[in-house]
């Protein structure tokens, strides 16, 4: 299982996305000003990502563009997407969940619960890909057994 440790922060204000830089310090930061180049940046990093955090508010493509892109290719269950934004209206939040995102976090924001809620969940998501890893290989020695 690939060591996952690297955040894409995709957020058009580049002061929100060094806020959020300097709060992740401890791990690798990948940034994008928008959501097409968000896109291109989980393509090129995909395995080592741990997390997106992900404005919805932005120029050339929204959050939501990108929320689509990951469900449509299958990548929203593997990798937790945040929603970080000011627009948290009803209409938004129920599309941001719908679409699969792990949490939504309202800007302004207190930056330690911000970190507390990213890392809890990031736990959840390799904590699942780990006992998916278990669970194929012990099924893969049953079968191997069955075979005999």
């Amino acid at each position: 299982m690939a060591d996952r440790n690297t955040l894409l922060i995709v957020d058009d204000f580049e002061f929100n996305r060094l806020m959020l830089c300097d709060t992740f310090n401890d791990r690798s930061v990948i940034e994008a000003e928008n959501g097409q180049r968000a896109i291109e940046e989980f393509e090129r990093h995909k395995d080592e990502l741990c997390a997106v955090l992900l404005d919805i508010m932005m120029p050339v493509m929204d959050g939501f563009g990108v929320l689509e892109y990951l469900v449509k290719n299958g990548y929203i269950d593997d990798i937790p997407v945040f929603i970080i934004s000011a627009d948290t209206s009803d209409k938004s939040l129920s599309r941001a969940y719908d679409l699969g995102a792990a949490d939504v976090i309202a800007k302004p924001f207190n930056i330690r619960f911000v970190r507390r809620r990213i890392d809890n969940i990031i736990e959840l998501y390799n904590q699942r890909r780990h006992l998916r890893s278990v669970v194929s290989a012990q099924s893969k020695i049953l079968e191997q057994q069955n075979s005999k």
